[in-house]
Order: C-alpha cells, then structure tokens, then sequence
C-alpha cells in the first residue's frame, strides 16, 4: 500500500513532526501557494534558456509546478537540508511523469542554502524556506545569499503565514516573540529594498502571503 500521496503529504506531516523548527508546517503548501510562489518562471517558449534555484522544497510541491516550465536547455537545482525530504524527491523524480520528464535538468543538494556549493547567476530563486522559524542573523545571512545568488534583474519569491505574528505575540514566550519580532524587521528590509510586490494566497492552510523580490539592475 503506497503511504504517501502523490505530493508526499504524509512524508511532510512526519517530518514537520520530528523537524518543525527546519520545517516550518504541518503540510505542505497547496498547489495555488505553488503557483504564485513559481509564477517569476514563464514557459520556455517565452524567453532565454534560464538557471533556476528553489530552496526548501520539502516533498516537492512547488518543484512539481517548476518542471513543467523547465525547458530543455534550462537548469533546475534544488537544495534540500532534510535527507528524508531529498530522498522523497529523488525518488518522485524517476517515479512520477511530471517530475521525470524534467529529471536530467533537475539536481537535488542536500545541503543547507548557507554552505551549497553553488555558482551565482541564477534567474530566478524560490525559497520555501520558514524563515520565522530561525533567529534574526540566520535569516539575514540566508537572505543574502538568495540575493547574492541572482544575476542582475532576476527573481526572488517566498512566503509566510498570514497572521504568525500576532499568534507567536499572544502565545510565545517574551523571549520567542521579540525573537519573532526582529526577525520580522529583517524581513521587511529585504522586502524594503528588493520588493516588486506582494500577493496573498487564500487557498492555502493557513492562507499565505507571497513576496517578489528583484535583484538589482547592477549587483554590488
């Protein structure tokens, strides 16, 4: 009997058990999260072979929304720090149509975004990554890496949960909500500076809001 479904739901619930802080949910995103959060990457037939990052993808939903946009001449890497999820992908990769069909483009890294050996100039990056799950410094050096990784011009997406701050303020610790807290205040200078935009996604438990980055024109 096959215990997963076709988006590994009950490899993500597992994992969020044993490994929320890295983990950030109890499921994965939905299919229409995926979409807004893929939505930087058109259809190859509408533009230039491109190299495309997408950062904690847990069992691969938003990688299931990519591989159909990946060209033949295109790059999809895929870094994954829970060897469970990385194993779950590599699987889903031979396993499954929409996944396989992309396979030879597409290389998963189980690593942390802070230490994968990866060369800049990607067009475009999507981080699922929770990052009000880490402390204030780990998001800013992993925000900056994101960044750092883009060529001029290109995209960055990634999400949180709408509302997290005034739950983690009535129910946290003093010292969970001020570390909620600065974390916010990295996130809002990213947005600050990089940001191009912002969707919320309904359709999503809980819903979600979705953030577009940009890269400068001239990085520095």
């Amino acid at each position: 009997m096959q215990r997963n479904s076709a988006d590994g739901s009950f490899a993500f619930f597992r994992e969020s058990l044993r490994t929320f802080r890295t983990t950030g949910a109890l499921a994965p995103s939905s299919r229409y999260l995926a979409a807004e959060l893929a939505r930087p990457l058109a259809p190859p037939g509408e533009r230039n072979p491109v190299r495309v990052l997408e950062v904690g993808p847990g069992t691969g939903v938003v990688t299931r929304q990519l591989a159909p946009r990946i060209g033949a001449a295109d790059r999809l890497d895929v870094v994954e720090l829970n060897p469970r999820f990385a194993r779950v992908l590599e699987s889903a990769l031979r396993s499954e149509l929409v996944l396989s069909l992309a396979a030879d483009r597409i290389r998963v890294h189980e690593r942390s975004i802070l230490d994968a050996a990866l060369e800049p100039g990607y067009d475009v990056v999507v981080s699922g990554l929770p990052f009000t799950n880490f402390d204030p410094d780990e998001v800013r050096a992993m925000l900056d890496r994101h960044v750092g990784l883009l060529v001029p011009g290109g995209d960055l997406t990634f999400f949180g949960y709408v509302g997290t701050g005034a739950a983690r303020s009535a129910c946290a610790s003093r010292a969970e909500a001020r570390r909620h807290r600065a974390v916010e205040l990295v996130l809002r200078e990213f947005v600050e500076r990089y940001g191009v935009g912002r969707r919320t996604v309904l359709r999503n438990l809980p819903p979600a809001h979705v953030w577009h980055l940009r890269a400068p024109a001239e990085l520095g």
